[in-house]
């Protein structure tokens, strides 16, 4: 199925886009389908799961308990499984039939409790992504690679957490707004990303500066700062590099050149926010150590939320001060013909 470029200029509707994607792996959606996010159809949901878990657990005891009636083994019993010993069993008269139900009757019935639990994990994504679909006007029509799409819904089938399933709704919405945002590598690592692994990459990704091609973080004196006011510690960096989110060389410099003869003005994107250098002529060669992100790293950190921090940006700052050189922060702003403007601004003379 092809999504119609409805606003004829290469782009579509982000929903059309989204339902396209679902339709290509789960079969045919309609728009209603993410509207059922509302408690009652939650609730339904995760009661007729519960059901059918609850049916499979009394499935496996009775069929252990109906086998091991000498030896002990384990019933169903007020929604619980109950461990029972040989001595607290009946026993049955030796001409006792025992009736299992049949092995493939007890198989379905787990492939078919699997399956929903994997259809109510892709839901819960995809309306995550929804979500995050949701005020944004118009994305591109490059349809997302179909690699791509079966990685991802492979492992998102997986995901049970809700607040892991919100994430990986925002890296769904972030591949339709722009295919080849997040590679399958990337989709790959954070997979097998433990939560603890998770909170200490969130650490770094807070402090991600962009400069051009560039996304760094300040280190300028190897690391004292970082663990005084954020608290990454060596081994937070050791680890981050051992899961190649960031790059593994010591001594990394972000520099900036000489100005010469012309002015120059550098942006540092920090989030929302922005520090402008304005370096005038005849400014020396300026530059900072810094720990460097991987590709990897830069688009996991693109899904963190970034908090601002002024000890973080006074810090950056002072490391520029510099006669001939202006430092401004502020609200860092895109405007409709792409240049970036700082609002709010204030003047760094410390």
């Amino acid at each position: 199925m092809k999504v119609n470029d409805i606003l004829g200029i290469g782009k579509i509707l982000p929903i059309d886009k989204l339902i396209d994607v679902m339709s290509s792996v789960t079969g045919r959606v309609t728009k209603p389908y993410f509207d059922r996010k509302d408690i009652d159809t939650k609730a339904y949901e995760i009661k007729k799961l519960a059901e059918a878990k609850a049916e499979e657990m009394k499935i496996i005891a009775n069929a252990v308990k109906e086998n091991f009636q000498l030896t002990g083994g384990i019933e169903y019993k007020e929604e619980k499984l109950i461990i029972s010993s040989a001595k607290e069993l009946p026993i049955e008269n030796k001409q006792t039939i025992i009736i299992n139900p049949p092995l493939e009757e007890r198989t379905n019935e787990r492939l078919n409790y699997q399956e929903a639990k994997k259809q109510l994990n892709i839901e819960s994504v995809t309306t995550f992504a929804a979500d995050e679909l949701r005020n944004e006007q118009s994305v591109t029509d490059e349809p997302l690679d179909e690699d791509w799409k079966t990685r991802f819904f492979n492992i998102a089938e997986d995901i049970s957490n809700e607040e892991m399933q919100s994430l990986w709704g925002r890296i769904l919405a972030g591949e339709i707004k722009q295919p080849k945002s997040y590679s399958l590598r990337t989709l790959e690592l954070l997979k097998n990303l433990s939560k603890e692994e998770a909170e200490v990459f969130a650490k770094f990704a807070q402090l991600r500066i962009n400069s051009g091609d560039k996304n760094i973080i300040y280190n300028q004196d190897n690391g004292v700062f970082l663990e005084s006011e954020f608290g990454i510690t060596f081994s937070d960096r050791l680890l981050l590099t051992e899961l190649g989110l960031i790059a593994s060389e010591n001594n990394l410099e972000f520099s900036l050149q000489p100005t010469d003869i012309n002015k120059l003005s550098n942006i540092l994107n920090y989030g929302r926010k922005g520090i402008v250098l304005y370096r005038n002529e005849q400014t020396p060669k300026q530059g900072i150590e810094v720990l460097v992100f991987t590709k990897i790293g830069v688009e996991l950190s693109a899904l963190i939320e970034q908090t601002f921090n002024l000890n973080y940006i006074e810090k950056i700052c002072s490391s520029f001060k510099h006669p001939n050189v202006k430092i401004e922060y502020g609200d860092l702003v895109s405007q409709p013909n792409g240049q970036l403007m700082l609002f709010n601004k204030v003047e760094y003379n410390k």
